[in-house]
């Protein structure tokens, strides 16, 4: 088999899961009267996933025998899975009593899914699965409380291959189901050219103003990652235009990169996509998507913000100017351009906000909105034809591969937490560890998810945390949806964390700088997600809970503690700043920092952090006012 023919059968199963996917979404199995349970569409998603895997093995595969194995793997997963996937009634009622037969079945899938993690979704969550087998397996020889009860192999393999609670459960649902339909929205974007119309949107309102060139790189990086929901992919995306567009500008090598990198892993945090987190969130915590994003919305604000204030503030210490007239396109002439591609996010936020429509459905609508405005209208010579959807299509399956087996993954380790007991033993642990301290328990909390995250997936390290942590900061009273986004965002801050700082390190590869430095730097300019996420453990104004005033002046503080620190860290206000005026923002920022609710007299610290930027400002605009009478001219001398 050739490997033309090969990669076609590949982009086949990649089609099949949208086409799967997408009639699930848009309930047509309801429509034609077939009944159709979750597990029987992700056990069909799952095997092409799986299938897809093993064509791709052999493609790569040097030699004849490997890629015979591989070929032979493939059509052993798909056979399988489509058995598993039109009997699974039957094969549900036959689990309890573990027959033979349905052990082999099960050893298939899961033996799929481990040799496609590591090639897949990387070493570092194959791992993580290995070890919590072992302890499903041998737990019960573990003393104390943290041992399980005993579990042979055979009933730990029927469990966790085609029970709803394992590869089957919450988070491959979560993908397939609802993902996939944005991951298809979002390849359609970029093969029509939303991407350059957004660039262009970003250099028309940010070109002109100081440090333009990265503006329009955090810009560009923010609405594609909204959207491509992948931090590495968007840096690649965008990266390869925006980071030597800004070294043209004058801005370091390194600089450049952090900023690319620091843009990119903050549109996980913007809605639609975030990732994919987000939806497997609702459905966790079981509170709806819009709830998620509203929550979500402020700390992914003050995110950027800090980001637009340090480049800003750099520029003027570095006195960079803005791009070049005839580099910045006119922005009504874009809108004229590209409006239809305004409208399929109307028709989502309208179907999300207004009529509460489920996400996959409203994301299905959008789909067909934006397909119909692509297929009528062009964007500078672009428009989509007809063949080129089947490319479309097989692109947003490809893109969705990875992301069902990291979800089936992380259906094992939450099915060998079900089964064991460990995750309420765990979370008592944690508790007793940190001496009930609140404190205490986040700072473990964010070490533990930064860890945990370098080198997986944003959508493994958050299932995995939180399974295993989150429940913990809601049993000593945090609320729900901010514990769980707070586990998120510290997942999420291992892109741009060393030592394995996914994110930083493709930025860097483009930038032609050190990884490690960019990943310092990266750190510099995105601090203030390392400290919000505190915040909003104590202070529910941040996630959108609490009376209007009390969320805007949680806003209007945060924002302003960011500034005075941001301006104190790379010393300018208004002209250079010196050591003492850059001490006093630094402390001021940090007192305008702390929520006016995390205890009494809190409002007090706000109102004096922001007198000493009022106080700053003054005196900077005293001695920028020249004289009313020059000074007479000295003498000569001698004169």
């Amino acid at each position: 088999m050739t490997d033309r023919v090969i990669d076609r059968l590949e982009e086949l199963a990649g089609v099949m899961i949208v086409l799967l996917s997408a009639a699930y979404a848009a309930d047509l199995q309801r429509y034609a009267g077939i009944a159709v349970y979750d597990a029987q569409l992700l056990a069909a998603g799952l095997s092409l996933a799986l299938t897809a895997g093993f064509l791709a093995m052999a493609r790569r595969a040097a030699a004849a025998v490997p890629r015979a194995a591989a070929l032979a793997a493939a059509a052993v997963t798909i056979a399988v899975g489509a058995y598993v996937a039109v009997a699974y009634v039957d094969i549900s009622m036959e689990a309890p009593y573990l027959p033979g037969w349905l052990v082999a079945l099960s050893a298939v899938l899961f033996g799929g899914l481990m040799l496609n993690l590591r090639p897949s979704a990387g070493l570092g969550i194959l791992v993580v699965v290995l070890v919590f087998l072992a302890y499903g397996l041998l737990g019960h020889l573990i003393p104390g409380e943290l041992g399980s009860r005993q579990t042979t192999p055979s009933e730990l393999l029927v469990y966790l291959a085609v029970d709803a609670n394992g590869m089957l459960g919450t988070a491959l649902k979560v993908a397939v189901v609802i993902v996939v339909p944005y991951l298809l929205f979002g390849q359609l974007l970029s093969a029509c050219g939303a991407s350059d119309f957004f660039n262009d949107l970003a250099l028309a309102g940010m070109g002109r103003s100081r440090g333009g060139p990265a503006k329009v790189a955090v810009t560009a990086s923010a609405l594609f990652g909204s959207i491509s929901g992948s931090a590495v992919g968007n840096v690649v995306g965008t990266g390869v235009v925006t980071i030597p567009m800004m070294k043209r500008a004058g801005f370091a090598p390194t600089y450049a990169g952090a900023v690319e990198a620091v843009a990119s892993t903050g549109g996980q945090l913007v809605p639609p996509v975030m990732g994919a987190a987000a939806f497997i969130m609702a459905d966790m915590i079981g509170i709806d998507y819009v709830d998620v994003m509203l929550a979500a919305l402020p700390a992914a604000l003050l995110y950027y913000l800090a980001i637009f204030i340090n480049i800003d503030l750099s520029a003027g210490r570095r006195g960079i100017r803005p791009l070049a007239a005839s580099e910045i396109p006119r922005g009504m002439a874009a809108l004229k351009r590209g409006w239809h591609f305004i409208i399929p996010f109307a028709v989502l936020f309208y179907t999300l906000f207004a009529m509460n429509m489920r996400p996959e459905r409203a994301a299905i609508l959008s789909v067909i909105v934006l397909l119909v405005g692509s297929l009528l209208f062009s964007y500078r010579g672009r428009r989509l034809r007809l063949p080129d959807i089947w490319r479309v299509v097989g692109g947003a399956g490809r893109a969705s591969l990875d992301l069902l087996l990291v979800c089936a993954a992380a259906g094992v380790i939450i099915g060998v937490l079900n089964i064991s007991g460990l995750a309420f033993n765990l979370t008592l642990h944690i508790i007793a560890a940190s001496g009930n301290s609140v404190i205490v328990l986040a700072l473990i909390t964010a070490v533990v998810s930064i860890v945990l995250g370098m080198g997986m997936p944003t959508v493994g390290v958050y299932i995995l945390l939180a399974t295993l942590v989150a429940p913990a900061l809601v049993e000593v009273g945090v609320p729900v949806i901010a514990a769980h986004l707070f586990v998120f965002y510290f997942g999420l801050m291992s892109m741009i964390t060393p030592p394995v700082a996914l994110a930083s390190f493709a930025a860097a590869n483009i930038a032609g700088t050190r990884p490690f430095a960019t990943s310092v730097e990266a750190m510099k300019l995105g601090w203030p997600a390392y400290i919000v996420p505190f915040l909003f453990l104590f202070a529910p104004s941040l996630v959108l809970q609490g009376s209007p005033v009390a969320v805007a002046w949680a806003l209007v503080s945060a924002a302003t503690g960011i500034y005075m620190v941001t301006a104190g860290a790379v010393g300018f206000l208004m002209g250079p700043v010196g050591p003492a005026g850059r001490a006093a923002l630094i402390a001021g920022g940090g007192l305008a920092i702390v929520p006016a609710g995390l205890f009494e007299g809190a409002l007090w610290s706000d109102a004096a952090g922001m007198a000493v930027l009022v106080v700053m400002i003054a005196a900077r605009l005293r001695t920028a006012v020249p004289r009313s009478h020059p000074p007479a001219p000295r003498s000569a001398p001698g004169g």
